[in-house]
């Protein structure tokens, strides 16, 4: 089976309750119901093979699963400093246990389409991402598993550093040095914010975010830029977490903002398009241009950051805010590739059914874990 990348990108102290073939779910109203179907127009029984394992995920804290063999553990000391766990729950979010999450060698990919699941081999997947600081440019791109190419959503993301704001649109991640092709040479647009008006719309071209290239060597600088003064400077990751220097990053396929886990500054981010994502076909993505969206830049002005919550960055995995649907508080029907803690076993990993959830907590989460066969 071809895999198809459902990209809308490119994020257990307690025990396993059972480990059987059923599991209930939550019913969508009130803070929490009995069971159900989740999204019942799905196949689940795609998910029917390996092992279920049910994870009662506090309100509060993290519950810590290990993935071979399929279970919950409790991990004494720090976590950070431990390889005795796989990936970690942590209300709605979902971590590996590598970069900002962990010590280790863990990873994820995904979403991938459900049925992938259902493949006796591993899908052919384009990298492996670690934990990261991210915020509003996390889910800037839309990938092509079968050309591997990102393309640019064109979504329009707000900036704010105290009381200025701008708005930024990202165009494009290729570019050109010495004749040749090259990836993380970013071009984008932008303009500051006011209250009475917009100012003028800049262009930045060739953004280095190359990193000394795909294994983006964390010696290796890349380009940042402030967005009041066009200044851009060379950094380390290192260097530009405690550097007041910049608004935004970029390294490889990843735009940090200077707020948060990102830096010093205070920068608090939005997408103002994120709630189109789960709606986003890769074949629409692929046909936008700088000019088709033009229009969607030119509509945010001051006026449009009222009511909206800007956050700074913070730590974001490959299973990010995608695997479940907090609103409806249902898993996502999709699939993720992810490894063990020391990188060298990769599972497929399918979340089936919540329990008990609530606007804080998914409560019990039911999730089948495979072993690839490589």
């Amino acid at each position: 089976m071809k895999p198809r990348f459902l990209w809308l990108a490119p994020w257990l102290a307690l025990a396993c309750a059972s480990c059987s073939d059923s599991a209930g779910t939550k019913d969508n109203t009130g803070d929490a119901g009995p069971g159900g179907t989740p999204d019942a127009g799905h196949d689940w029984s795609v998910f029917s093979s390996g092992t279920e394992l049910r994870v009662a995920v506090p309100e509060s804290g993290r519950a810590y699963v290990r993935l071979d063999p399929p279970a919950v553990v409790q991990v004494p000391g720090d976590p950070k400093a431990s390889s005795d766990w796989d990936i970690a729950l942590e209300q709605y979010d979902v971590y590996t246990n590598s970069g900002a999450s962990g010590s280790a060698h863990g990873s994820a990919f995904g979403p991938i389409d459900a049925p992938s699941y259902s493949a006796a081999t591993l899908p052919q997947v384009p990298l492996l991402f670690t934990d990261k600081a991210g915020g509003a440019f996390v889910k800037w791109y839309a990938y092509d598993g079968d050309a591997h190419v990102l393309y640019s959503r064109y979504h329009v993301a707000g900036i704010q550093d105290g009381a200025r704001r701008w708005k930024v649109q990202v165009l494009g991640y290729y570019g050109e040095r010495d004749g040749a092709p090259v990836s993380a040479l970013y071009k984008i647009r932008y303009a500051e914010l006011f209250a009475d008006h917009v100012g003028d719309t800049v262009e930045a071209s060739t953004l280095d975010g190359t990193a000394g290239g795909p294994a983006a060597d964390p010696s290796k600088p890349s380009e940042c830029i402030d967005l009041g003064t066009g200044t851009r400077t060379m950094l380390t990751p290192a260097a530009a977490s405690a550097s007041n220097a910049w608004h935004l990053c970029f390294r490889r396929d990843a735009i940090g903002g200077n707020g948060g886990l990102g830096g010093p500054r205070g920068v608090t981010s939005i997408d103002f398009d994120d709630a189109a994502i789960a709606g986003e076909a890769l074949a629409q993505v692929r046909v936008r241009n700088a000019d088709s969206e033009k229009a969607r830049f030119d509509a945010i002005n001051w006026a449009s950051f009222e009511g909206k919550t800007l956050r700074g960055d913070r730590v974001i995995s490959a299973f990010g805010e995608t695997w479940a649907d907090r609103n409806a508080r249902t898993p996502a029907y999709a699939a993720w590739v992810a490894t063990s803690a020391g990188g060298e076993k990769k599972y497929f990993i399918g979340f089936t059914s919540f329990e008990n959830a609530t606007a804080a907590s998914p409560g019990t989460v039911a999730l089948r874990i495979k072993p690839f066969k490589e």
